[in-house]
């Protein structure tokens, strides 16, 4: 039997979609990672069903999983993320990429949710992310 090309018309994803499936994934990664209140009721929860509801793969999620190393001049070139959601997170990113846990231990969400530090980075971020709704709801996005 002769081997048969297993994609199709019908199996390949254009790359609007692939464009529309990283940017869902992009706003539920900021959307994690700047509410207080979902870290608390995930990351200590004793029963998670899930390691993701953690600091630290909350965080892979965003850095290793969606941006890949890449820098949001190179999302903007790229076409993934508009000047002005740039503009609005790249202080918050800044602050998230430069932080360190208590103790440099990424695996205590309980002394990361009780930090100062993690606690202002979370609410830079929820500014932004309020800032980016309003952005989206304007229609200044990709």
């Amino acid at each position: 039997m002769a081997a048969e090309d297993s994609s199709t018309v019908s199996d390949s994803v254009s790359d609007e979609g692939l464009l529309a499936l990283w940017r869902v994934r992009w706003k539920s990664s900021i959307e994690e990672l700047t509410s207080l209140d979902h870290q608390c009721k995930t990351w200590l929860d004793a029963e998670k069903p899930s390691v993701h509801y953690t600091f630290l793969e909350f965080n892979c999620c965003y850095f290793d999983d969606l941006l890949c190393g890449m820098s949001y001049s190179q999302l903007v070139e790229n076409g993934y993320v508009s000047e002005p959601e740039k503009a609005t997170v790249m202080e918050w990113h800044a602050a998230l990429d430069g932080y360190n846990s208590p103790g440099n231990d990424d695996y205590d969400d309980a002394a990361i949710l009780n930090d100062p530090e993690w606690i202002r980075i979370a609410v830079l971020g929820a500014e932004a992310w309020k800032k980016l709704k309003l952005l989206w709801a304007n229609n200044q996005c990709v």
